[in-house]
């Protein structure tokens, strides 16, 4: 496939997680946050504004998705492996489309949660923190 472009629609856009990133199954939002802390640099001599320096970055990649128990692709089984685990893994916000950027980390599962309501779909959430570098690069 070619790089993706125009407007991209968010159907492209999936989260992969495990030692070999696996794409996290039947996924209906998906998404990442990236943030930097910054340090107070204010002395006498800024005139009464707040100077700022550079923090540590961070970020996280959160999926919602269908309940289904699978065992071709991650699911909730998987994940909740995962979280009993509590050892980082390869996270992934991809589309997977030749020279498409994607964004890459090692992560932990922060969050894992099940939502059944009367006749209603089960679904579910998970959340993980980014730890260490993170990539953003052209998919090969």
């Amino acid at each position: 496939m070619a790089q993706t472009t125009g407007i991209m629609n968010g159907t492209l856009l999936g989260v992969y997680a495990g030692a070999t990133p696996t794409l996290i199954a039947h996924a209906t939002e998906s998404s990442i946050s990236l943030s930097m802390d910054t340090r107070d640099a204010s002395t006498k001599d800024s005139g009464g504004y707040r100077d700022l320096l550079e923090g540590a970055r961070s970020g996280s990649i959160s999926v919602s998705a269908l309940y289904e128990d699978l065992t071709t692709k991650e699911g909730v089984d998987d994940l909740m492996t995962l979280f009993n685990a509590r050892t980082a893994v390869t996270v992934k916000f991809s589309t997977e489309v030749s020279d498409d950027h994607f964004w890459s980390a090692s992560a932990y599962l922060t969050s894992l949660e099940l939502s059944a309501s009367k006749e209603d779909n089960v679904t579910y959430s998970a959340s993980f923190e980014l730890t260490g570098t993170i990539t953003y690069d052209l998919i090969s």
